[in-house]
């Protein structure tokens, strides 16, 4: 299997089972025909939550990261294979910045996600009171 960073978002959902390749393909037609982004198509459909976006995308970033890391750490090794220090494994201020507002992102996507199930399920009940009662 490849690295997640490598691969694209769409065979990821499918391999993780949170979307069928047959919504996949409808998410894609979408995508042609309107534009936009894969995930919030797939959001916008139904077929994912925000929040399971969310863990696909920082499992994406995850691996990227740590596979950048690794290259750069593979090419100071290469300049100068003299020096091994702790220092090299401690991240950066920029990687605890990034990490700390990828996670308030991902939390405040979960929020939102929410609220919005909240909201649907009042409109599906005030929907529902507009109907008038079937007769038996």
């Amino acid at each position: 299997m490849e690295p997640a960073a490598r691969r694209r978002l769409g065979d990821i959902v499918v391999d993780r089972g949170l979307v069928t390749p047959e919504q996949l393909e409808a998410a894609l037609a979408a995508q042609r025909e309107h534009g936009g982004r894969l995930g919030e198509i797939l959001v916008e459909l139904g077929f994912i939550t925000r929040v399971a976006l969310a863990g696909v995308i920082t499992e994406q970033w995850e691996e990227l990261r740590v596979t950048t890391g690794a290259q750069k750490a593979a090419q100071l090794q290469a300049r100068r294979p003299d020096t091994t220090t702790a220092a090299a494994a401690v991240p950066s201020v920029v990687e605890i910045a990034l990490r700390e507002r990828l996670e308030a992102m991902t939390a405040e996507l979960a929020e939102k996600d929410a609220r919005i199930a909240q909201l649907d399920a009042t409109v599906a009940a005030l929907l529902a009171r507009l109907e008038p009662p079937t007769a038996a």
